[in-house]
């Protein structure tokens, strides 16, 4: 086999730890290898071309989950580029919507802490600065 390496070589080459190549191969990620007479994984091409693919998916930020769905969409002959716009557009808005409670988190916390620093200690249970604060 062309371009056959075998699951250390191929894992070296990627930077990604045998571990991970099998429990890609475990979820259906990357196709099963062929195995060799002495039952060693004999990886091709394809198998890096998956694996380099999941590791730009990730970058992107999809799920193994929503990486295994591009990946069964691809299978059956189709290209699964619409879905991964969708899934990317998903997560943008998402990111953004934790943006901004984050911003609004933040907001609230600093002007918390500013009217903390005009109080000196106050006696509580644990913490009276933080018990008598209003909800």
């Amino acid at each position: 086999m062309k371009d056959s390496r075998f699951i250390g070589q191929l894992s070296r080459k990627l930077g990604i730890s045998t571990n991970t190549i099998r429990y890609y191969e475990r979820l259906g990620l990357i196709p099963q290898p062929y195995r060799a007479h002495n039952t060693y994984r004999v990886y091709a091409k394809e198998h890096e071309e998956h694996l380099i693919f999941i590791q730009k998916a990730k970058r992107f930020g999809l799920s193994l989950n929503e990486i295994k769905t591009l990946v069964d969409i691809r299978a059956i002959g189709e290209m699964p580029c619409e879905e991964a716009k969708r899934l990317i557009r998903m997560h943008l808005e998402d990111l953004n919507t934790r943006i901004q409670k984050m911003i609004v988190f933040r907001d609230e916390l600093a002007e918390r802490s500013q009217q903390l620093e005009s109080v000196g200690a106050a006696s509580g249970a644990v913490c009276g600065l933080i018990e008598r604060e209003d909800s």
